[in-house]
Order: structure tokens, then C-alpha cells, then sequence
């Protein structure tokens, strides 16, 4: 008899789904699944969209044997998650983006996160950019940061991460990702699961390294979070903050500068866990408002109801 897996791991490849780079993304994420230091029964699952069925290379099974791929009618990053977690067998459930290489103890981390603390419904690990420069050092504290207390254990947050996270697979499938809210919506499911009494945790030793791709992929990034920030609370009038906009464009710089004190201190508090050195600390101050300008297409557009169709996100 196959023993049930004590965790589930759902592979997405949410940017630049089918080129060759998403491909070889996923390669390097499998093979660092391939060298998970748990030691118990664990199922790895990529789910894709039918409409890449062809184009999924033959080489992947043989870097993680035990992978099993899903396929399903779905095209968005969110469906394809929603799908993985049906098809998993596990009640716990990790969910990670094709281009994000965990450390070895990533699986072991986050089990021990949710044996610790059995009250909490979701956990989420640490993310950082590849690569030892200062652009990248900063522009992942000010990107990733959000979610994180700055302590060296674990604490409780308002967040789940998007790329790096754990669930237990009932919390999930009573809150599930919105799938029409664009791919930067998940902070509609962590207030569902707050309002639903869940406890959300963040454990920075969980920790996976995100590809870099450069200021292309970070004006991307900030694009979808910015029609994400409006479409949300448009959706969904019980959101944070969602009087706001009600103004209507108006609230864009207002928006824009409530994201600026934000990102101000999620820097001052996090910059040590990034690798941020003390005298980067003050260009990342500086960094961080002209970055969330680069939300502000993505909050126009969302206004008018405009999806973003110009971006490798899916």
C-alpha cells in the first residue's frame, strides 16, 4: 500500500508560461525539490493549462521522478492553483511558482511551521532574488518585504505569500484564489480567511530564491499590483481601505503615497533579513516611491475596468 503524502507541493508557472525561460525555470525548481532534506511522503504536482500540453518538455520527470502533472481548461495562474490544490491528496498543501528555487529545508520548515502552531490555516516563507547585487537586494525588500515581521522566528501576519506559501488544504478550499480579479488579487483571500476567524503565520526560515529578470520584470510586477490594489477593493467593499475608492482616479495619489509610508516601513523593519546593508538602507528609501509610481498604469487601468494584457503573467 502507497502512504499518503503528509504534504502536497503545486507547481505554477505564473510569468512567462510556455516560452523556453518558464521551462527552464522549472527546471531549476524541480531539481531543487529533487534535494528536500523531509524525509517523509510527499507528492509534487504541475499544474498546467491543456493549451500547453504539447509543449511541456519530456526532461521534467526525469529531474523529479515522482512529479505528476495535472492538466485542466484553465489559462490563469489563480485557476491552475485552485485546480492543484482538488487534485491534491495531501491535508497540507505547498504552493510554489515555477521560478522559485527553495532551500533544502523549504519543505521541512514549513511542516514544522504548521505542527507548531496547528491553529494556523496558512504559512508563508521568505522570499529573496537571486543574484548578490544592490539592485536586487533592495528591489526584493521592497518587493517581498510586505509579508514579513523582520524577526529571525516566526510570527503572525496579515498576509499570504503569493510564490511561497503553505496551506491546510480545508482553509484553502473554503477560501479559494479569485480567478477574475487579475493575477495580483491574493490579498482578497487572506481577508477572507482573517474574517473567517483563520490565523495566518509567516516563518522567514521557509525561504526560496525568486529568478530576477531585471527592471522589465519589476515594472511588471508593480503594473498588476497596482490594478490588483484597485480592482480588489472595487470587487470586494469589506477590503482594507476600500472607501478609498469610491473617489474614483482621484485616490490614486493618495493610494500611491499610503503605499510609499507602507513600503517605508517594511524597509526600516526588514532590510537586515534581505541582505540589505545598512548604508543601501537609505537608496531603498528613496527607490521605494518611484517604484510604486510604476503601479499607477496598472491602478488607471483598473478604474476603467481594463485588464492588463501587455505583461508575462498569467
Amino acid at each position: 500500500m502507497v502512504n499518503a503524502p503528509d504534504v502536497s507541493v503545486i507547481l505554477v508557472s505564473d510569468y512567462a508560461a510556455g516560452a523556453s525561460r518558464g521551462w527552464d525555470d522549472l527546471r531549476a525548481t524541480l531539481a531543487s525539490l529533487a534535494r528536500q532534506d523531509y524525509d517523509g511522503p510527499v507528492e509534487v504536482i504541475l499544474s498546467e493549462s491543456a493549451e500547453h500540453a504539447d509543449a511541456i518538455p519530456p526532461d521534467l520527470v526525469a529531474l523529479l521522478p515522482s512529479l505528476r502533472v495535472v492538466l485542466s481548461e484553465s489559462r490563469g495562474s489563480y485557476s491552475l492553483k485552485n485546480h492543484g490544490v482538488v487534485m491534491a491528496a495531501a491535508d497540507i498543501i505547498a504552493i510554489l511558482d515555477a521560478d522559485c528555487r527553495p532551500d533544502p529545508d523549504w519543505l521541512r520548515r514549513l511542516v514544522a511551521a504548521f505542527r507548531e502552531n496547528p491553529e494556523a490555516a496558512a504559512v508563508s516563507g521568505r522570499t529573496t532574488y537571486e543574484g548578490g547585487s544592490a539592485t536586487e537586494r533592495i528591489l526584493a525588500l521592497l518587493s517581498r518585504s510586505y509579508i514579513d515581521h523582520g524577526g529571525p522566528g516566526g510570527g503572525a501576519t496579515r498576509f499570504i505569500s503569493n510564490n511561497n506559501a503553505g496551506w491546510r488544504r480545508a482553509a484553502f478550499l473554503a477560501h479559494p484564489l479569485p480567478e477574475d480579479a487579475g493575477p495580483f488579487a491574493a490579498r482578497m483571500q487572506s481577508e477572507a480567511v482573517l474574517r473567517d476567524g483563520g490565523r495566518l503565520w509567516f516563518d522567514p526560515r521557509a525561504r526560496t530564491i525568486h529568478e530576477f529578470e531585471g527592471w522589465r520584470m519589476e515594472a511588471d510586477i508593480r503594473r498588476n499590483a497596482g490594478y490588483g490594489t484597485v480592482i480588489t477593493r472595487i470587487r470586494d467593499r469589506r477590503m482594507p481601505m476600500a472607501w478609498l475608492v469610491r473617489l474614483g482616479r482621484i485616490s490614486i495619489p493618495l493610494i500611491a503615497l499610503g503605499k510609499t509610508w507602507n513600503s517605508w516601513r517594511d524597509c526600516v523593519r526588514c532590510w537586515r533579513g534581505y541582505g540589505v546593508r545598512w548604508h543601501e538602507l537609505p537608496i531603498a528609501l528613496v527607490v521605494a516611491p518611484i517604484v510604486i509610481c510604476l503601479e499607477i498604469p496598472g491602478m488607471w487601468g483598473a478604474f476603467g475596468n481594463r485588464e492588463i494584457t501587455a505583461t508575462s503573467y498569467r
